[in-house]
């Protein structure tokens, strides 16, 4: 349960606070039907995201970083044009300029949509992973993580676009604007990690400490929405108890007092889904990994003939084994072995080029990156990209695995 509430809590929170924000930009201008331009973007983004899933589901042909790519890249190209028409509203009047206001804000909601929906709709096929049968509880509570994690976010997303109707459309403007820069700058490291792990582009010091810091503090981002969500919802709370209650008569008054109490409430439920979401992200996320530690890696060393040599049948009950040599200047190098069918072993580095050497663990009939908590697809051990472990080099001879020192010796710079 616990699991994927966090995992819909990560991939979900951002986007629905941009769409909020996007629908408010608009609907205050009065220039433009919100709804349609919307619900346009979403659609598309929602055929875009549906095709990559069933592609990513029933083929190999579909690689995430690829569409990540392909979702990330226009979003940073029409980042600045977008700032451009919201702060030009009073030009929107204008045929040409309203024309491409519409364009951008369809594109913008679309990009969103598809970046996100991806995984909302991949996440349930992982339920049932290692699991005899659905009829279980543990079943039913992943759907509930899922399931209670996009109604909160959704709310929160409903909420912030009612709160930004009852602030002033320049405050909704600069809030706006500082998102899109802030989610600007979370898709730009997003592309530049991907660069470095497809090698792309080579790797500089001050990228790679950019990377690792995100990757250790992942609700760096949601921290930062959350901050902005409160301030918006602090601001609403002490504008509807400082209004005052005057009227031209009874009714005018009763229907103002009526609307200063949904600001409040308002308010007040904006603050408990920021609160619920925070609760999540850390408390969650600390219960659900705190119990995650690798376990000691097997020490191993190298024969008279100077080779490693581990018998298949060590290795052969499919379960992640982690060894562990002494290199040459005292590091130790760690690297794991999974079978991964009749004839094949993933054998690689207990590293990978993005979270460097936190190392995997073994959950249930899955290997995870301790760091990120990306699932490998266990196939895929021992080929490069991604955050899978650094490939390192074996050959099967007479029934064992032989792995060569000088392979280790190599990449012992990782470990140090």
């Amino acid at each position: 349960m616990l699991q994927y509430l966090i995992k819909i809590t990560d991939n979900t929170f951002i986007p629905v606070i941009m769409i909020a924000l996007l629908s408010a930009v608009i609907a205050k201008s009065n220039s433009f039907h919100h709804k349609k331009i919307i619900s346009v973007g979403f659609l598309l983004g929602f055929i875009a995201a549906l095709i990559y899933a069933i592609l990513k589901r029933n083929t190999g042909f579909a690689v995430r970083e690829f569409y990540d790519l392909g979702v990330i890249i226009p979003w940073v190209i029409i980042a600045l044009p977008l700032l451009v028409c919201i702060w030009m509203q009073k030009s929107w009047h204008k045929t040409l300029i309203k024309v491409l206001s519409i364009m951008l804000f369809v594109l913008a909601s679309g990009l969103i949509t598809a970046q996100c929906l991806p995984n909302l709709m991949l996440y349930p096929f992982e339920f049932a992973v290692g699991m005899e049968s659905i009829f279980n509880n543990e079943y039913l509570f992943k759907w509930v993580g899922y399931g209670f994690a996009l109604l909160v976010c959704v709310l929160i997303g409903l909420f912030t676009y009612r709160l930004c109707g009852r602030l002033s459309s320049r405050l909704v403007t600069i809030v706006t604007t500082l998102s899109i820069i802030i989610f600007t700058i979370q898709n730009g490291i997003n592309i530049m990690q991907i660069l470095i792990v497809r090698r792309f582009i080579a790797s500089q010091k001050w990228m790679m400490e950019l990377v690792i810091f995100i990757l250790g503090h992942v609700n760096f981002f949601t921290f930062i929405f959350m901050a902005i969500l409160l301030i918006l919802a602090i601001m609403l709370y002490i504008k509807s108890k400082t209004t005052s209650l005057v009227g031209s008569n009874p009714a005018q008054t009763r229907k103002l007092k009526s609307q200063l109490l949904r600001d409040r409430r308002t308010s007040l439920f904006l603050v408990a889904g920021v609160a619920i979401t925070a609760y999540t992200v850390t408390r969650a996320r600390y219960i659900f990994e705190k119990g995650v530690e690798l376990t000691p890696a097997e020490p191993i060393a190298a024969n008279a003939d100077n080779l490693i040599v581990i018998p298949l049948d060590n290795i052969n009950d499919g379960n992640l084994h982690r060894y562990g040599y002494q290199a040459t200047d005292g590091t130790l190098v760690r690297f794991i072995v999974i079978k991964k069918s009749e004839n094949a072993y993933g054998v690689g580095f207990d590293a990978c080029d993005i979270c460097g050497a936190s190392g995997y663990y073994q959950r249930g009939n899955q290997v995870v990156c301790i760091l990120c908590d990306v699932v490998m697809n266990i196939a895929t051990i021992g080929f490069a990209g991604g955050c899978n472990p650094v490939p390192l080099k074996y050959e099967i001879i007479d029934g064992n695995m032989v792995i060569r020192p000088a392979h280790l010796e190599a990449e012992k710079g990782r470990f140090k």
